[in-house]
Order: C-alpha cells, then sequence, then structure tokens
C-alpha cells in the first residue's frame, strides 16, 4: 500500500465515524407522530405516551419508549412494518397501498409547516 492509500483510507475511517456519531448523539427527537391518510390529517398522538392506533380497517401503529412503528399493515408488500423505529424529527414510516403516512414531529412544528426536503 502507498502512503495515499493509507491517508484515504483513515479519511474515510474519520468520515464514517464521524457521521455514526451524529446519527447517535446528534438527532433530535420528536415529540409527536402525525398520522395521514389520504393526504388528510387522522389525527395527532404523543410519542411520550405508549399506546396502539388502528388506522381505519388498514394499519395498526404502535408507539412504545418514544419510538413509533407500523405493527400491521393489510398491504401486500409489508414495506412500512420493514421501516422500522422512527423518533428523530421529519422521519416518516410510508405505506403507499394504503396511502397512509406517519411523520415525527416536534412539539412546537406543524406537519403543514414543516420545511419540505424538496425545493424548486
Amino acid at each position: 500500500m502507498k502512503k495515499a492509500d493509507i491517508k484515504l483510507i483513515v479519511i474515510v475511517g474519520v468520515v464514517c465515524a464521524g457521521l455514526l456519531v451524529l446519527r447517535y448523539f446528534g438527532i433530535d427527537t420528536g415529540a409527536s407522530v402525525v398520522v395521514e391518510v389520504y393526504g388528510e390529517t387522522y389525527g395527532t398522538y404523543s410519542l411520550k405516551k405508549d399506546q396502539t392506533i388502528q388506522i381505519n380497517d388498514t394499519n395498526v401503529l404502535v408507539i412504545e419508549d418514544g419510538e413509533a412503528y407500523m405493527a400491521e399493515a393489510s398491504c401486500p408488500d409489508g414495506l412500512c412494518i420493514s421501516q422500522g423505529h422512527i423518533s428523530a424529527s421529519g422521519t416518516m414510516i410510508v405505506c403507499l397501498p394504503n396511502r397512509v403516512v406517519v411523520q415525527v414531529v416536534d412539539d412546537d412544528t406543524d406537519a403543514e409547516d414543516g420545511l419540505d426536503a424538496v425545493t424548486g
């Protein structure tokens, strides 16, 4: 290995370590989740209270220990279930076949007024 290769490996390692630190220590956890069905607000639920939410006859959202996850879904692929637990502000679970979107928001942020990642 050349000196340049070693430097590159060290730089990539430092960048990866920095991203891991930001991921685990720099995440701003949200206060609640907003559930939308077909683009309409279905409800807003606190992440501080453990609860199970039946969303129409299609999905079951569970909130436990400050995190939310989709426990059940009637969609054929079940991708929303495999999206895992969410708690960081701005993260989402999306069930496209059932048109269900679950988004984590801050106390002072309304899902309608929040910043969008798409511009232009």
